[in-house]
């Protein structure tokens, strides 16, 4: 029979074969939380095998369908599903009510992962003289210099495959290879030479607007550090934790004494150096260490890697602001006045230029969900008169004659082809409608690389 030992109880117990970790637990009054009753439906049963984890068996289709999920590592199993055939020597992971709270993926909107070890390039920026801008602009002002910076740059972290962690004051901590992309520390590198040039281009209008020479550091690290969710129940944060942290923030400051813009490590250098031109390299000792490493000032990508990188790939969709947006039709196709009706899957958009801008929005009327357009795949020659646009930039539902602003979606007029007694002619059995206010669906929409984009949650 195994001998199962827990910690930290130090409490032995010997299982029969074929017995879970739980059930023996259970038998042995350890107190092993369990939230779905051993159905391997959450994670709250979780253990650490600190000995003899190489003769434990392999695991169940069950446990690897949460493990995949959640990212757990290979010493982590679930005491539900595993029987041990030898001894093993494990760690309860969850401990009391406040663990149970924490970890059970059966509480409503639960997308946590409980921590993986990754090699992964943190990215860390902050705003060159920020005390002097907070304290001679108003707070309104600096709100507004920080969203216009921060937006431009989110942009571009975003499009090289890079993840936002947070944004701290006037810093940024983004994230680049969390799924373990290969050419995730070129793409940092790319990302921070953007961010640059992105900032150059806003020079100007800070300079004009506030008079300020407004500029940023920023640094680069390679390492190992802990990918996983913190936060209380339901405001978790998915974000990095370890050394590797601390390490690339370090990077950032060390900017400020070395007069430079951007700094990397030198096991980043390591893996991009073939990719990138140098301009120097400094030997410092990073503040809390006493070892003296080398950093590197990237001046550009080489040739190859720039187009490689940031070539115009015809793509059909983009993450981008925390939405997916996705390529219509070419910019040229759709003229002054023109309309166009794009299907999803899930809705059909309308794409419609009016007074040079191009407007996106449900091709459904609110009051009946009635189509504002006849799509192509379903005109048939019979088409009723489509929905117009009058001059001041209102849509008019050609159902009945509901009016809503391009711009705001709002009501402008409601029901105005309505029997008396609010129903509509021919399709008095669904009673009265015209109660049934509700504003235009408005979505995002872009023009970009000669394409009109739509922005799906």
């Amino acid at each position: 029979m195994p001998t199962l030992l827990s910690l930290p109880d130090d409490i032995s117990i010997k299982s029969a074969l074929g017995e879970s970790v739980l059930e023996a637990a259970r038998r042995a009054d350890v107190p092993i939380a369990c939230a779905c009753g051993g159905k391997a439906k959450c994670s709250t049963c979780r253990i650490w095998i600190l000995d003899g984890a190489d003769g434990c068996p392999e695991r169940t289709a069950l446990e690897r369908t949460l493990v995949e999920r959640l990212g757990l590592g290979a010493n982590v199993r679930l005491a539900c599903q595993l029987r041990p055939a030898s001894d093993i020597t494990f760690r309860r992971l969850v401990l009391d009510e406040t663990d149970l709270r924490m970890t059970s993926q059966l509480l409503p909107h639960r997308s946590t992962s409980a921590g993986e070890l990754k090699s992964v390039v943190i990215f860390f920026s902050d705003v060159a003289g920020f005390t002097h801008f907070s304290e001679t602009l108003t707070p309104y002002d600096v709100m507004y210099l920080l969203n216009r910076y921060f937006t431009q740059v989110a942009e571009v972290i975003e499009l090289n495959d890079g993840y936002i962690d947070k944004f701290v004051g006037d810093g940024l901590m983004a994230i680049f290879g969390m799924n373990g992309q290969d050419d995730a520390p070129v793409r940092a590198v790319n990302a921070a030479l953007q961010t640059l040039a992105t900032v150059d281009r806003l020079k100007p209008f800070f300079a004009s607007m506030y008079g300020i020479d407004f500029d940023i550091r920023v640094g680069l690290h390679l390492g190992e550090a802990v990918i996983g969710s913190v936060g209380s129940p339901g405001n978790e944060r998915l974000t990095a934790i370890g050394d590797a942290v601390n390490v690339a923030s370090r990077v950032e400051t060390a900017n400020k004494e070395a007069g430079t813009r951007l700094l990397i490590s030198e096991t980043l250098y390591e893996r991009v150096k073939d990719e990138v031109e140098i301009s120097d390299f400094i030997r410092v000792r990073l503040r809390g260490t006493s070892d003296r490493i080398s950093l590197y000032e990237i001046r550009k990508l080489k040739v190859e890697a720039e187009r490689r990188l940031n070539e115009k790939a015809a793509r059909e969709t983009m993450q981008l602001g925390g939405k997916m947006w996705h390529r219509t039709v070419a910019t040229s196709e759709l003229k002054e006045g023109e309309h166009k009706v794009i299907e999803f899957q899930a809705l059909y958009v309308v794409i419609l230029r009016r007074g040079g801008r191009v407007h996106a929005f449900n091709n459904a009327c609110p009051h009946l969900k009635l189509p504002f357009f006849e799509s192509a795949s379903r005109t048939n020659g019979h088409a009723r008169q489509a929905s117009t646009v009058d001059e001041d930039g209102t849509l008019v539902c050609r159902w009945h004659h509901s009016g809503f602003d391009l711009d705001t979606g709002e009501i402008v007029k409601w029901c105005e082809a309505l029997n008396e007694d609010g129903t509509s002619a021919g399709m008095e059995v669904l009673g009265d409608i015209s109660k049934n206010r509700a504003p235009l669906r408005l979505i995002p929409c872009r023009e970009e690389d000669g394409y009109i984009w739509v922005g799906l949650d």
